[in-house]
């Protein structure tokens, strides 16, 4: 009996043990199903993370109102825009080159923000802000599943979307096509993704697809297929040059993804086929390139070569990727206006920044094996650069923030994979990067929260860029014309003289110097920076438009009917200079003129009542007295608290009934 009861003691002990043991591995199993559940909850923290701190930086934004360079061009003042989404909307958007741009996506998401929230500035802010929150997560995703290394992709993440660089193409409504385009840019990255880990085609056509609709946006990612020949050889592993090299897995990183990784030892692609899926993308990135320089054309926006030769192009290319680096790790004097130096380069710092380009290019190559990342990195941040940096010279700025938008991507994922790779692993590396990263996150949060706050209107904006750059005509006129909005026309006659001195060939501030006198009544200086204008180009119709209303004032009519005549032999639909001509016409006598350029005028803009007074006075000098009726009271019932209307059609009235 006490044999058995041993015996059945330990029988009895066996199960014992067993549970025991079963509760342990259901602890254990318990452990891995919670690490697994915060692991696969990180990168959702880590988005909400990067989108609430991108929000409270940028959402000060929404408060703000249109900027006078290119808002007003593109959005305030842009009849398609303001209208809203329709039929005809959407065919102008695909047909026409407005302001040497073709780009019919940017210009449908605007009419969109105007048909959800009207007119507001305050709408297309919004838009701008909600879609750079896209592209924030949008690029940690890609990474993320690129690499395998979250935290990595999480900290390049927060770099793009805090850095203040990137503040002129968010808070700027104009550059609605940068973050749209980056937008789509960044779609078809993570379709190519899919599609070289998978081989499934459907996925190369939404790559495809989304790579076209960047270019719709905007045609600044023509070098998007250099970029997938880039992520082909890193971190995807399909363009190998030697054996793949173990690599180290991140502290608190699971093994698995680390070994993720690692590079397949499946067969790769030959370097052929990885160029031969690319043709189609290069066949469109070189048929956009047409079409922009087609748009350009008309503006005269791309300036010749002749007029700024090669070699300075080249020259001011070199110190520009200097320069964007140096402002991308010390983010001061921002500006929204660089001044372009013209032929006035220095040439020694040419030299320095090429020594220095070549430098990193050289070193970069030479460690590609070990360092693929900075290789990839560096060609992306230079390749990507290309269509931007001056070559093909738009405008008179010499580098612009928004160009970095896409570019400085490869140099925050080579800086970070870079200074991650070197710092051993250890309480160093646990304790001493993470409050390095959170101390710099903090220092480009407040910088780029400070930066944002500087286009809350004109007059902030560009008086910082006058503190932040050399002094040049060009910010000087938009500052003058802030402070004439203000009524601070004083300090604008100021401003507009200080970038006529600056520049006597620049033809803005001329023009402005004119209309502010004009309008302060000091008609003989007014006229004489018309003339001036029209000196500098005779193509000016605005010019000749204003030169002609003083001479027209002072009694001066053959004079004044040249000007208003150029005035609309250069631009057939401009509504004033065809209702000055209609007023000169009929002070002249000459009233079918009268009629003819007043109707014109009316046809494009149906609330200039002065035009249907004078089609009424018109028609009356001639005796068509029913026909001037009906134009008086049409003109009564736009406007029927008209005094001078009712008493005109009363006397035309009695006037009838008289001759009956």
């Amino acid at each position: 009996m006490l044999r058995k009861g041993r015996t059945g003691g330990a029988d009895m002990a066996t199960p014992k043990r067993r549970r025991r043991g079963s509760s342990s591995a259901t602890e254990r199993d318990r452990k891995t199903w919670t690490q697994r559940l915060n692991e696969s909850r990180r990168p959702l923290l880590l988005g909400v993370l990067l989108i609430v701190v991108t929000l409270l930086v940028y959402a000060q934004a929404w408060r703000f109102g249109f900027v006078l360079i290119d808002d007003p061009l593109d959005v305030s003042q842009n009849p398609h825009v303001q209208s809203g989404l329709s039929f005809r909307n959407i065919i102008w958007s695909f047909t026409a080159f407005h302001d040497g741009n073709w780009m019919p996506f940017n210009w449908l998401s605007l009419m969109l923000d105007t048909t959800i929230f009207g007119s507001r500035p305050s709408g297309y802010h919004l838009t701008n802000v909600l879609i750079h929150l896209a592209n924030t997560v949008l690029l940690f995703a890609f990474l993320a599943r690129a690499t395998g290394y979250e935290l990595r992709s999480a900290f390049v993440a927060a770099l793009f979307a805090l850095h203040p660089l990137h503040v002129e193409s968010v808070a700027w409504i104009s550059e609605r096509k940068d973050v749209l385009s980056t937008l789509f840019g960044l779609l078809s990255l993570l379709a190519y993704l899919s599609y070289a880990s998978r081989g499934s085609h459907w996925s190369l056509a939404a790559c495809f697809l989304c790579f076209v609709c960047s270019l719709l946006s905007k045609q600044t990612l023509v070098t998007l297929p250099f970029v997938f020949l880039l992520l082909d050889f890193w971190p995807l592993g399909r363009l190998r040059l030697a054996p793949a090299r173990a690599v180290r897995k991140e502290d608190g990183e699971p093994e698995s993804a680390s070994a993720e990784r690692r590079t397949s030892s499946a067969p790769t692609p030959s370097l052929v086929w990885l160029l031969v899926e690319k043709v189609p993308f290069l066949a469109v990135s070189a048929a956009f390139c047409v079409v922009a320089v087609m748009a350009q054309a008309p503006s005269h926006a791309a300036r010749a070569f002749t007029t700024l030769p090669l070699t300075i192009r080249c020259a001011n290319a070199v110190v520009a990727y200097v320069a964007y680096l140096g402002k991308t790790f010390f983010p001061l004097n921002l500006a929204v206006y660089y001044p372009h130096p013209g032929m006035q380069v220095a040439w020694p710092a040419v030299c320095g920044a090429a020594v220095l380009l070549a430098t990193i290019s050289v070193a970069a190559v030479v460690s590609v094996r070990r360092f693929p990342y900075v290789f990839v990195g560096w060609a992306w941040y230079l390749g990507t650069l290309v269509p931007m940096i001056g070559i093909v010279q738009v405008g008179g700025q010499q580098m612009a923030d928004r160009y970095t938008y896409f570019p400085l991507i490869g140099l925050f994922v080579a800086v970070v994979w870079l200074i991650s790779e070197f710092i051993p692993a250890g309480a160093l590396r646990a304790r001493l990067v993470p409050a390095a990263a959170l101390v710099s996150l903090a220092a480009l949060t407040a910088t780029t929260y400070l930066q944002v706050g500087y286009w809350r209107d004109d007059r902030t904006l560009f008086q910082h860029a006058l503190e932040s750059t050399r002094d040049n005509s060009f910010t000087r006129n938009k500052l003058g014309c802030a402070l004439v909005q203000e009524g601070k026309l004083d300090e604008a006659i100021q401003q507009f003289e200080t970038a006529v001195r600056l520049d006597p060939r620049a033809i803005d501030p001329q023009f402005n110097l004119g209309l502010v006198l004009q309008n302060l009544g000091r008609l003989n200086a007014a006229a004489e920076h018309y003339r001036a204008v029209l000196a500098l180009s005779e193509q000016h119709a605005n010019a000749h438009n204003n030169l002609g209303a003083i001479l027209f004032d002072g009694g001066q009519f053959a004079e004044a009917k040249t000007h208003f005549s150029r005035a609309v032999e250069i631009s057939p639909d401009f509504v004033e200079a065809n209702m000055n001509l209609g007023a000169l016409s009929l002070k002249t006598g000459d009233y079918a003129a009268a009629i003819n350029y007043s109707q014109r005028a009316l046809d494009r803009n149906s609330r200039l009542l002065d035009c249907r007074r004078t089609i009424a006075q018109a028609l009356l000098a001639q005796g068509r007295v029913d026909d001037a009726i009906l134009q008086f009271q049409l003109l009564l019932e736009a406007s029927p608290n008209d005094p001078q209307a009712s008493a005109d059609l009363a006397r035309v009235l009695a006037r009838r009934r008289e001759l009956r």
